[in-house]
């Protein structure tokens, strides 16, 4: 049990009921926790999204004190920005693959109208945000042959190694990739990037996947929309070897349920900082 002195600034009293129990106060180092035995449930396979194993591998504490303790962050005005800038690139990869020709400014235009949406935003806050126009824009503008090799937007993915299922989906597969016909390409749209190394061990997830249920998967590559730049990812077979040595590693931490805490500058954004004792202020 714990409780807090204070609320903002102003002092609270402990409870009468907190006060009775201190006489049964513990000293944690005493404590001494049962041995977790192997079950069968243990023992399966363990199922997680990317976004989850890119969480855990970020730091297994902030992965526990958000997917398994539920510390919710506070809402904020930009939550969903990513996903409806996505939804407008695909509506508008839609729409050029239905129609033969990339949507015009005004098409563009109606449909961020009509589909960009931010649950949480407020009018001002929303209206700021819909600078999503100029990154659309600029991104139907100077790459537009993406647009006419989109083979599938929004493809959900599945990697099957030992004790471990990563699923997840990609933004975009390309066809043609280097002028091959059946050569795929799989692209990933990001509104901000900053771990470049995340990235890559997401689209080697997906090339090892994709490969693995036989698509010709050459090249993939993440684009960065706010500064209109692309890397490329290393998705040779030594590079997605890696990937899945990193992914089995994170299935054995999974397994032994090992959170230790990765502290460093990214405890600064992190969002459930104030709830962790690990978190460099």
């Amino acid at each position: 049990m714990s409780r807090h002195d204070r609320v903002v600034k102003q002092q609270a009293r402990p409870s009468p009921y907190c006060a009775q129990l201190v006489a049964y106060e513990t000293d944690p180092a005493e404590v001494v926790p049962p041995p977790v035995e192997p079950t069968a449930r243990q023992a399966r396979t363990i199922e997680v999204t990317f976004s989850e194993l890119a969480a855990f591998l970020d730091c297994a504490m902030a992965y526990r004190l958000r997917n398994l303790v539920g510390s919710q962050p506070r809402l904020a005005p930009e939550l969903g920005y990513g996903k409806a800038v996505h939804h407008v690139l695909r509506t508008i990869a839609d729409e050029t693959k239905a129609h033969g020709e990339v949507p015009g400014p005004g098409q563009i235009d109606a449909i961020l109208d009509s589909g960009f949406f931010l649950a949480t935003a407020s009018k001002p806050a929303h209206r700021q945000l819909k600078a999503a126009r100029r990154l659309v824009a600029g991104y139907a503008s100077d790459h537009a042959d993406d647009l006419y090799r989109v083979w599938e937007a929004v493809r959900p993915f599945e990697l099957h190694l030992d004790g471990i299922t990563v699923n997840g989906r990609a933004d975009v597969i390309l066809d043609h990739e280097g002028g091959v016909p059946t050569a795929l390409a799989i692209l990933d749209y990001k509104t901000s990037t900053r771990e470049w190394s995340a990235h890559a061990l997401q689209l080697q997830v997906y090339a090892d996947a994709g490969r693995r249920e036989g698509l010709y998967v050459r090249g993939a590559y993440v684009h960065d929309l706010k500064a209109g730049s692309r890397a490329d990812v290393d998705v040779t077979a030594a590079a997605v070897e890696g990937a899945e040595v990193v992914i089995l590693g994170a299935a054995d931490r999974l397994r032994a349920r090992d959170y230790a805490p990765s502290p460093g500058s990214q405890c600064r954004r992190c969002e459930v900082r104030t709830v962790c004792q690990a978190a460099k202020r």
